[in-house]
C-alpha cells in the first residue's frame, strides 16, 4: 500500500510541480482538448445535452497542470469548442434571464475549479522548495556537526601549552565556550544587519588563540541578508585553516582584510594564509565548498589554492562604511 501511495504521490507531483514551456503548455491544452471531445463524439454527439460534461475533468487536469493563464484559455477555448460541436444553437442567438444565469453560473464554476488548481499547485511547490530547504538545511548541520568534532579534536591535539592537566582544562574549555559562541551567530533570529569588524572579530575568534588571524579594515554595516553567508563562509574558511592549513601548525598565520570598493557600496574581503603547509586542491567538492561559493547575501567570491597558502576574495554588494 505504501508503494502505491508513492507512486501516486510521485505522479501528483510530476503533475503539479513541474513548470511547462509555452509550448509544453499549448500541447497539454490540445490532448486536453482532443480527448474529451473524442469521447463526447463517441458517446451521443451532444444528444443528451450538457455539451461540457466530458471537458470537466480535463480543465480540473488543466488547472494542476498548467500556469493559470492557460487553464483560463483552455476553459474558453473548450467552451466554444463544446458549444460548436455538442450545444445545438450558440448562447448568443437567443438572449434569455435562464440563459444568462446559467453561463453566469458556468463562467463562476469554471472560474473557481481553475483558481483553486492553481492555488493548490503554487501550495505545492511551496511545500516542496520549504522540504528542499530543510534537507539542506539538514545536510548543513550534520556537516557542521562533523566539523566541530574534527575542530575540537585539532584544538586539543594542537595546544593549548600548559603546565598542569588543570591548566589545560581550563584553557581548553575557554576555547570550547569560545567556539560555541561563534556558532550561536548563526542561531536563527540573528541580526538581519552586521557591522565589521565585530562580526568579524566574533567569528574568527574561537580559531585565533595566538594573535594569528591578523585583521585590517575600515568599519562597515552589512546589506540585509549577508551576515549568516558571510559568517558560515568566514568559519568555513577557518575550519579548513585548522584542519589542513595555516593554522595547523606553529607559524602560519592568516591575514584578514577589506574595504568599500570606490563605488562605495561594494565590500571586498580578502583571506590569505601565509607560511602554512604546501597547498594542495582537495580531492573531491564537499558540502563546505558550497559555503565558498556565490549566493543570495555573496555577490562574488574566488577560492584560489595557491601552493604557498589558500586565499580567498569575498564581494558583498550593498555594504555601508561607518563615518565617525
Amino acid at each position: 500500500m505504501a508503494l502505491g501511495d508513492s507512486r501516486q504521490a510521485r505522479l501528483v507531483r510530476a503533475l503539479v510541480e513541474r513548470v511547462r514551456s509555452p509550448l509544453e503548455s499549448l500541447l497539454w491544452m490540445a490532448v486536453l482538448l482532443i480527448v474529451p471531445t473524442a469521447i463526447r463524439a463517441v458517446l451521443d454527439m451532444g444528444a443528451l445535452g450538457r455539451p461540457f460534461v466530458t471537458y470537466w475533468p480535463a480543465l480540473l487536469i488543466a488547472s494542476l497542470a498548467l500556469e493559470l493563464r492557460y487553464a483560463l484559455t483552455y476553459m474558453v477555448i473548450a467552451a466554444l469548442l463544446a458549444q460548436r460541436l455538442f450545444g445545438g444553437p450558440l448562447w448568443f442567438e437567443q438572449v434569455t434571464p435562464l440563459r444568462v444565469l446559467f453561463f453566469g453560473l458556468f463562467v463562476v464554476s469554471g472560474g473557481m475549479t481553475a483558481l483553486i488548481g492553481s492555488l493548490l499547485r503554487q501550495t505545492m511547490r511551496q511545500v516542496t522548495e520549504v522540504n528542499s530547504a530543510q534537507e539542506n538545511y539538514n545536510r548543513e548541520l550534520r556537516h557542521r556537526v562533523r566539523n566541530m568534532l574534527t575542530l575540537i579534536q585539532a584544538l586539543a591535539s594542537r595546544g593549548p601549552k600548559a603546565a598542569s592537566p588543570m591548566e589545560f582544562y581550563k584553557e581548553f574549555s575557554l576555547r570550547i565556550e569560545g567556539l560555541a559562541a561563534a556558532s550561536d551567530l548563526l542561531q536563527i533570529g540573528a541580526e538581519s544587519e552586521g557591522k565589521l569588524p565585530q562580526l568579524v572579530r566574533d567569528t574568527v575568534a574561537p580559531f585565533d588563540h595566538d594573535n594569528r588571524i591578523r585583521l585590517s579594515g575600515e568599519p562597515c554595516v552589512l546589506p540585509t541578508g549577508s551576515s549568516i553567508p558571510l559568517i558560515m563562509a568566514l568559519h568555513e574558511l577557518c575550519t579548513n585553516a585548522v584542519k589542513h592549513g595555516a593554522l595547523s601548525g606553529e607559524r602560519g598565520h592568516v591575514e584578514l582584510s577589506w574595504f568599500i570598493g570606490p563605488a562605495g557600496s561594494t565590500l571586498y574581503l580578502l583571506w590569505a594564509e601565509k607560511n602554512g603547509p604546501p597547498v594542495s586542491p582537495p580531492s573531491r567538492e564537499g558540502i563546505g565548498m558550497r559555503l565558498l561559493a556565490p549566493q543570495p547575501g555573496i555577490e562574488g567570491l574566488e577560492l584560489n589554492f595557491d601552493p604557498s597558502g589558500v586565499w580567498c576574495e569575498i564581494r558583498i554588494e550593498g555594504a555601508a562604511p561607518v563615518h565617525h
